[in-house]
């Protein structure tokens, strides 16, 4: 039966659930600016500041196209936008929460939309600085995101799951600011959350198709999220009432001993299409995209989890799951590093291999439903390789530790050899020296 993406399916902006906000409550807390109602007390004097030049440049902008220009816009969208915070906007006055709106509103089209026909010096609200170029200049002139403060804002503006606002908000100012209604600002933040996935070495750098604008509380994680999927379905399976549920992922140097698998990083040519999700089983060969591990890492996959206990199709849940498991030792960690499949910046092996560990705590995820854990059907392969008994021979056999023992064997093998030739040699040589019997 065909599955369909249901990406579409509405997402409202949740608070992280306890048991999983307690793995690590720093990867769901911004940084530096604060989006939205949630984290609202957090924000400083200095973005504060930003945030109203931001207003001011598009009140500008706006004025010369719609008479009032963004006046007005944000007490019509509040009542819409409220309902899309389920978890506390009940200690704001509507004035209140449609004066962060436009703010929130302003700040992230300043982030991602290039204006580039207008010039944020012209506003007589911006004497000092530059919000556009300070915040998202770098993206804009096609600069990396490895800045620190520029880097900081891309992990608090798009990666963090209650630090958003509802996508339609933006929209409505972009339609002020531009005077065209049926202008998207959607083309233009999909080509940000693009690069932002390409210089992260999520995703290929295929420019791809934005989204349909659907529903109204869509906001930029789930866009990101859209980005995120395998490119290839998952290999379809047997009905068979006898299958075993799926259990827990091994280890990988478990994997290499007793299923003689190799994990070999999965090499892109430039023409693909990819995403860091697609891991395949070539025979007894596992293919992992590498993946780039450091401190943004963790955070990126966390509040993706978090937003997928909302969406039916969860694979960077089974990603995770997949990972922690497989590399929650040193030695597991050790193997996937030698392998080319993650290449990390953290201080240590062990520190890369306690934070797989941690990743999925907390989490829960219905791991039989192919819907949801693409990875699934591989799961089930790998553990039959492990239960046969010539892969687990063949895996004891090309273990590295068990060298000296091959070596071992080969030696008394090649003796008795020797000694058999030897005795035979002798025993022929005994024979021919015998006097013929008359």
């Amino acid at each position: 039966m065909a599955r369909r993406r249901r990406w579409s399916r509405s997402v409202l902006i949740s608070k992280v659930r306890d048991p999983v906000r307690a793995g690590d409550v720093n990867s769901y807390t911004p940084h530096s600016v604060p989006i939205g109602p949630y984290h609202a007390s957090c924000s400083s004097p200095r973005i504060e500041k930003e945030k109203l030049c931001c207003v001011g440049f598009f009140q500008s902008l706006s004025e010369d196209q719609t008479k009032g220009g963004l006046t007005g816009l944000a007490e019509k969208l509040e009542p819409l936008a409220r309902a899309c915070y389920p978890d506390g906007v009940g200690h704001m006055t509507p004035e209140e929460l449609s004066t962060m709106l436009l703010r929130d509103g302003c700040f992230l089209l300043a982030c991602m939309v290039d204006y580039a026909d207008n010039k944020l010096a012209h506003s007589s609200t911006s004497k000092d600085r530059d919000p556009a170029q300070t915040v998202g200049g770098d993206v804009q002139d096609g600069g990396s995101f490895s800045g620190g403060d520029n880097n900081t804002v891309v992990r608090d503006t798009v990666f963090l799951v209650e630090n958003q606002i509802p996508f339609f908000v933006l929209q409505k100012i972009h339609e002020r600011v531009t005077g065209d209604t049926t202008s998207s600002a959607l083309e233009s933040i999909a080509d940000y959350v693009q690069e932002v996935l390409q210089v992260q070495l999520y995703i290929s750098k295929h420019r791809r198709p934005a989204p349909p604008l659907t529903p109204p509380t869509l906001h930029l994680l789930h866009l990101l999220h859209f980005y995120l999927q395998p490119t290839s379905p998952p290999p379809a399976m047997e009905e068979n009432a006898a299958r075993p549920r799926t259990g827990r992922w091994r280890r990988a140097t478990e994997y290499c001993k007793y299923g003689n698998v190799r994990f070999k990083r999965r090499v892109f040519q430039d023409n693909e299409k990819w995403t860091f999700l697609d891991v395949r089983l070539q025979g007894g060969t596992l293919w992992v995209p590498r993946l780039r591990v450091d401190n943004m890492t963790w955070t990126v996959l966390r509040n993706l989890m978090a937003l997928e206990e909302q969406i039916s199709r969860r694979p960077v849940t089974a990603y995770c799951l997949f990972m922690s498991q497989v590399a929650g030792t040193v030695e597991d960690v050790k193997l996937l590093v030698h392998s080319g499949i993650v290449e990390h910046f953290l201080a240590s092996d062990e520190q890369v291999a306690q934070d797989f560990a941690d990743l999925c705590k907390g989490v829960v995820m219905d791991v039989d439903n192919i819907d949801r854990n693409y990875l699934m059907p591989m799961w089930h392969e790998m553990q039959e390789r492990c239960e046969n008994r010539v892969h687990r021979f063949m895996g004891w056999f090309c273990q590295f530790k068990n060298l000296v023992i091959i070596i071992v064997l080969l030696v008394a093998l090649i003796i008795i050899a020797c000694q058999v030739t030897q005795t035979f040699y002798a025993v022929s040589s005994s024979r021919g020296g015998q006097p013929p019997k008359h």
